[in-house]
């Protein structure tokens, strides 16, 4: 099968690392054995589309072994299903889904996951779309639903069982009413999910964003309330927001310690920002009674069930920003790395 790998430095050279990541010349589309899935509930994928995620090279679990095959997101149709697995997904089903943060392997024909790993694939999402999905839409969901302790939308079985008050496509949970949140980054790759699945769930939605003539109308079409630009974030907006979940960092998360309200939560997802809580409180910036974390994404079959039924219900959707071959891995991670102008995921494509 083929299977894009890192190939380890030169002898000559500074071994890759976080630190010294390995450049895109170092990924090599090799041919190597397809797995075989023996473990008690592992599947075998055949792989249709994968993403490419800004800055996986500098990941330290592309390090932990040699020849490391990257890759989360996935969408594709089950090979095979190992002996003795209890799951009811057979051969041939089309799948999507997020392989856990310690291995990647989906940059390949064929991977091995786990049963928790896929949900079955929405009818109404090609393959490259569905592929886009899972690594963000689940980040949105476990930011907003998990650490922000909110409630979910109410679904017909892959969360919550029926709903209380309906409002448009909306499901307003009991106690939830008037709450407001926002996200940062709103047009960006998680800020799409988080903006629309706070909407679906019935909450107060206002989406900030470098640019409202820009992005005003999507953001709006994707469920936000409010848009509206950083700047605009400085005065009258103290303490309005029962829920932050930041996906910028720097100056625009430091500002967000005054917008939340006391008990409410301030989450951020920007990389960049995994210590923010520590240097916050060290500059004198961090809230008592504030619930602030920044967190890594775990995923579960569970939350890929619900974002399956939403987004078969039309009330979820999934970007593509560009495809790319597998054979064009390289010119695809230095698009995904660079600034371009599309919305949703660097995708490629097997």
């Amino acid at each position: 099968m083929q299977a894009i790998r890192v190939h380890p430095a030169p002898p000559s050279a500074t071994p890759y690392s976080p630190t010294n990541p390995a450049p895109t010349t170092a990924l090599h589309n090799d041919k190597i054995p397809i797995p075989t899935p023996t473990a008690p509930n592992q599947l075998l994928i055949q792989i249709k589309a994968t993403t490419i995620i800004r800055d996986m090279l500098t990941w330290p679990e592309t390090y932990y072994q040699p020849y490391t095959i990257p890759g989360h997101d996935f969408s594709g149709t089950v090979a095979s299903v190992s002996p003795g697995s209890t799951t009811t997904l057979k051969p041939g089903t089309a799948v999507f889904g997020m392989t856990s943060a310690d291995h990647g392997s989906t940059w390949a024909s064929y991977a091995l996951v786990t049963t928790d790993e896929v949900a079955v694939k929405p009818a109404s999402l090609g393959w490259e779309e569905a592929a886009a999905l899972p690594l963000s839409a689940q980040t949105a969901y476990e930011a907003l639903f998990v650490h922000a302790g909110l409630q979910p939308p109410l679904l017909g079985g892959s969360v919550q069982s029926e709903p209380q008050h309906q409002q448009g496509n909306n499901y307003q949970q009991a106690g939830q009413l008037g709450k407001r949140v926002l996200v940062t980054g709103a047009a960006g790759g998680v800020g799409v999910f988080l903006v629309q699945l706070a909407a679906r769930a019935g909450l107060h939605v206002v989406a900030a964003s470098g640019s409202v003539a820009r992005n005003g109308t999507f953001l709006r079409e994707l469920g936000a309330d409010e848009v509206v630009e950083y700047a605009d974030l400085e005065s009258g907006q103290e303490g309005r927001f029962d829920a932050i979940v930041d996906s910028v960092g720097g100056g625009v998360l430091e500002g967000c310690w005054g917008l939340v309200k006391e008990g409410g939560a301030l989450i951020s997802v920007d990389s960049a920002s995994f210590d923010f809580v520590d240097v916050h409180a060290k500059r004198g910036l961090r809230r008592d009674g504030i619930k602030a974390l920044f967190f890594i994404v775990e995923g579960s079959g569970k939350v890929l069930r619900a974002l399956s039924e939403l987004t078969a219900r039309g009330e979820l959707r999934s970007f593509v920003a560009a495809s790319f071959g597998i054979d064009r891995v390289n010119e695809a991670y230095d698009y995904a790395n660079g600034r371009f102008d599309g919305r949703g995921k660097v995708v490629l494509t097997v």
